[in-house]
């Protein structure tokens, strides 16, 4: 090898003391590779040379070039690699803050959710108790007007007196009730004592210190009366009443008072035969077996009411406690629970304003880290974007009785320049992977998303053998990314009742959820789900779209074009757009439902995990996703569709549905147009974004934002009921 070296550098040695006309750093500045303009600037080149080149020049220039283009690919291979580290530093730094912030997002609704529930829970807790409190009083004033109509014991007094010729019986009867209303005086605070007892803990001390204005009532039934003795003096009687006490009854006209002086008539309480003969004997009177017979009975009446009086009170008391007892253990129970929900509440809102605060620090460094992504981007971009590469070529031609050598030689590097071309394309590829907007696996999508020309060339050897001459020779060729909207949707662009090409899905019945058993919890249980005719959407709504309706573009990627989806709009943003097309076009546009969406991913009720495919492998031809996004999102429609002519229905952008979300929805969706739960804090997504793994854009992937949520990963597509 270092023989050969040697021997290569002596023979330029050599070129250069003679003046050789085969230097191999000569490069021929093309003005287009038009075949025969390249064919031309070669004779001319060879012409001007006039001589053919050794095998030592021909050795050597070839080495040469080689080295040339190692060097040149070497340092672009570098630069797009020092790029292409700084895009995924940048999008990792994008990548992480951003998760960081819809994490804590999700954190800080959460616990703002709570605190909301919280809340109402303690006010509930707040109103039982009032409600609670405010039925002990009214319990408590039912019982206290029930006791205010009930007498509850029974008193029959014994009296004597005597009517002479001065005395009229009404003076003597009110006489022997106040006779009576004494002796009952005597006898109220034993009542009292014995009432306040057996109520203890039912009723308001200020209401049982109110039973001693209870009074005592002369019973409804005729007083008896009966002859002890008549003489000279008059007609002496015993006189037996029935007096009724009402403990909690307030002294009203006609009542008996117990206050006043003391008569001086003979009086007794009688509880029992035994009483009034004990009293009688005093004063030396009897009574007939049919007096004490008549006057038994009263006595029992008078037990009996007394018992009867004793058990309604009894009873009264214990229906009294038992619902003060329920009452009390209620608001006991709410109490305890407001406290503990006290202590939740300010636990929950002592995490909610660091969230807050520390989102703010969050998306402070996620603007900063927006920026460096996008600088990072675009960089790679224009890095990835141009490429300059030498493409060295041999070319041999047989002499034609027609030809210079000169001209044969021309006519075989012409030949040669398509095979150039395709060379540096592919050669680009392999470098650069799979470039922004550029599927690598499919060589028809790589020759209509790049431009290739050759700008240079440089001879290295011109040979004759004889019949045959051999060239040898270097090509300069520019790769250039070519971003191109397809012809029948620029037209589009320009007017929004146009834009909007929907296909119409025949309605049917499929498996909805997680059929792949590979999915989350929300995705469960599968559950059979029949959906009516509708249109929807062959591509998501572009920036231009959008532009045309609301009259801004509010997306991240606006570089993107307007064929582009549109992002960073939320679902309210969304429905005043919906208004104002519908407004303009006459028509009833709105978002499909989940229902209605996976439907028409799984291309009609397929049971297909990627909208179009279950392969993994084949998954980058019908999506953007984490391998292939290279920065961002992309024009709609560069991907395959599914089957039923559906573009980026998975990844791209993430879409907004109709529907509010429901982590448990699906074990209570009806089977016929099931449209959500009835309300909620969050709206569904579906289809996944350029942003996610693959597992993150599957077709049964449900994704939930509140209605107010902006960001470069959201997007939508519209859809139209049939007319029936």
């Amino acid at each position: 090898m270092r023989a050969k070296g040697l021997l290569i550098l002596i023979a330029l040695l050599v070129f250069v003391l003679r003046g050789q006309a085969w230097p191999s750093n000569q490069w021929l500045n093309l003005p287009s590779d038009a075949r025969d303009v390249v064919r031309k600037a070669i004779i001319d080149e060879l012409n001007k040379r006039g001589a053919y080149s050794t095998s030592l020049e021909d050795t050597a220039n070839w080495k040469f070039i080689e080295e040339e283009k190692n060097r040149e690919d070497e340092v672009y291979r570098e630069n797009v690699d020092k790029a292409r580290l700084s895009f995924t530093r940048a999008k990792n730094m994008r990548d992480d803050l951003a998760a960081q912030i819809q994490s804590l997002s999700t954190d800080s609704d959460d616990t703002l959710q709570q605190i909301k529930t919280i809340r109402t829970t303690i006010e509930n807790i707040d109103n039982s108790l009032i409600r609670w409190n405010q039925d002990m009083k009214t319990h408590q004033k039912s019982f206290e007007a029930w006791l205010s109509t009930e007498k509850q014991v029974s008193a029959l007094v014994a009296v004597t007196y005597t009517v002479d010729l001065k005395d009229t019986q009404n003076v003597l009867d009110n006489l022997a009730d106040r006779t009576s209303a004494s002796l009952m005086a005597e006898r109220k605070e034993t009542y009292m004592q014995s009432f306040a007892k057996a109520m203890d803990n039912v009723l308001s001390e200020d209401f049982i210190r109110s039973m001693t204005d209870g009074a005592f009532v002369g019973g409804s039934e005729k007083d008896l009366l009966i002859v002890l003795a008549k003489d000279t003096r008059g007609v002496t009687y015993l006189r037996l009443k029935r007096y009724d006490f009402y403990p909690f009854q307030k002294p009203k006209s006609g009542q008996l008072q117990t206050p006043g002086d003391s008569p001086a008539l003979p009086a007794v309480a009688v509880n029992s035969l035994k009483d009034l003969d004990a009293f009688l004997k005093k004063a030396n009177y009897s009574l007939s077996s049919k007096d004490l017979k008549e006057v038994d009975g009263l006595i029992r009446d008078k037990g009996k009411d007394n018992i009867q009086a004793e058990e309604r009170l009894n009873e009264q008391i214990r229906s009294f406690r038992e619902k003060n007892a329920n009452l009390q253990k209620k608001i006991a129970d709410s109490r305890y629970d407001r406290e503990t929900w006290a202590v939740a509440l300010k636990k929950q809102e002592s995490r909610y304003e660091p969230m807050g605060q520390e989102l703010d620090k969050i998306r402070v460094r996620l603007e900063a880290a927006e920026r460096s992504f996008k600088e990072a981007r675009n960089a790679l971009h224009e890095k990835m974007r141009l490429q300059e590469t030498i493409i060295p070529v041999r070319g041999a031609a047989f002499l034609k009785s027609s030809q210079t050598p000169v001209e044969a030689a021309a006519e075989a590097i012409a030949d040669k320049l398509a095979e150039v071309k395709n060379d540096a394309k592919t050669q680009y590829f392999r470098y650069t992977g799979e470039a922004v907007h550029v599927p690598t696996t499919d060589k028809k999508a790589e020759q209509a998303e790049t431009d290739s020309r050759i700008i240079g060339a440089k001879l290295l050897s011109f040979v004759s053998e004889g019949d045959i001459v051999r060239i040898k020779a270097a090509f300069r060729v520019r790769i250039a990314l070519r971003e191109e909207t397809p012809p029948e949707r620029k037209e589009a662009l320009t007017d929004p009742t146009k834009v909007i090409e929907l296909v119409l899905v025949k309605g049917g019945c499929f498996q909805m959820g997680d059929t792949f058993g590979n999915g989350q919890a929300d995705e469960k249980p599968v559950h059979m789900v029949c959906v009516d005719d509708f249109y929807i959407g062959k591509y998501e709504v572009t920036q231009g779209q959008w532009q045309s309706v609301m009259g801004n573009n509010p997306s991240f990627f606006k570089n993107c074009g307007e064929e582009c989806p549109v992002e960073q709009v939320s679902w309210d943003d969304i429905q005043k757009f919906i208004t104002k097309l519908n407004t303009k076009t006459g028509k009833k546009y709105r978002l499909p439902t989940e229902a209605e969406w996976e439907f028409a991913a799984r291309s009609g009720g397929k049971n297909e995990k990627y909208a179009g495919t279950s392969s993994d492998v084949e998954l980058g031809k019908y999506a953007w996703y984490t391998a292939n996004y290279a920065g961002g999102i992309h024009p709609s429609g560069q991907k395959q569709p599914n089957s039923l002519g559906l573009f980026d229905m998975t990844g791209n952008a993430w879409e907004w549905c109709q529907d509010w979300y429901g982590e448990k929805y699906y074990s209570q969706s009806p089977r016929k147009n099931p449209t959500g739960p009835p309300s909620g804090t969050r709206r569904v997504l579906r289809g996944g974004a350029w942003l996610f793994e693959p597992a993150g854009i599957r077709a049964a992937a449900r994704y939930r934002l509140t209605p107010e949520s902006r960001g470069d990963l959201y997007g939508f597509r519209l859809s139209l009921s049939v007319t029936r």
